[in-house]
C-alpha cells in the first residue's frame, strides 16, 4: 500500500532540456552529454516545420522550410548543467539550425 503521508521528499527540482538539431549533430550532442555526464537522455526522429537561417551569401535571409528528418535530445539535468549546454549550442547555431529549450520540472528521486 502507498504511503502518501511519508516524511521524505519524492521529488527534487531539475531542467527538462530539449535540443531539436539537423541530424549530423547527433554524434557530437551525444559526446558533449557523455563529457556533462548526463546519466541519461532520449534521442528520436521527429519531422516539423520552421524558420531557419539561409546558409548563403546573405546571412540576414531566411526562409520558412520543410525539413524531412530532424534530431531530438531530452534529457534531465541540474540548472548548472543546462547552462553549458545552452552555451555549447548557441556555437552551433552559427553553422547549423538548432533550437534549444529548457523547463524548470520536478523529477522523482532515484532510489
Amino acid at each position: 500500500m502507498l504511503d502518501f503521508e511519508q516524511p521524505f521528499p519524492l521529488v527534487e527540482p531539475a531542467f527538462l532540456i530539449t535540443i531539436v538539431s539537423e541530424t549530423i549533430l547527433k554524434e557530437s550532442l551525444i559526446m558533449l552529454l557523455t563529457q556533462l555526464k548526463v546519466r541519461s537522455y532520449t534521442v528520436s526522429e521527429v519531422q516539423g516545420a520552421g524558420r531557419q537561417s539561409r546558409r548563403s551569401a546573405d546571412p540576414e535571409a531566411s526562409q520558412t522550410t520543410m525539413i524531412e528528418t530532424n534530431l531530438e535530445i531530452k534529457a534531465i539535468v541540474s540548472q548548472e548543467i543546462s547552462n553549458v549546454i545552452l552555451y555549447a549550442l548557441k556555437e552551433q547555431q552559427r553553422n547549423f539550425a538548432v533550437f534549444v529549450y529548457r523547463q524548470p520540472i520536478e523529477a522523482l528521486i532515484e532510489d
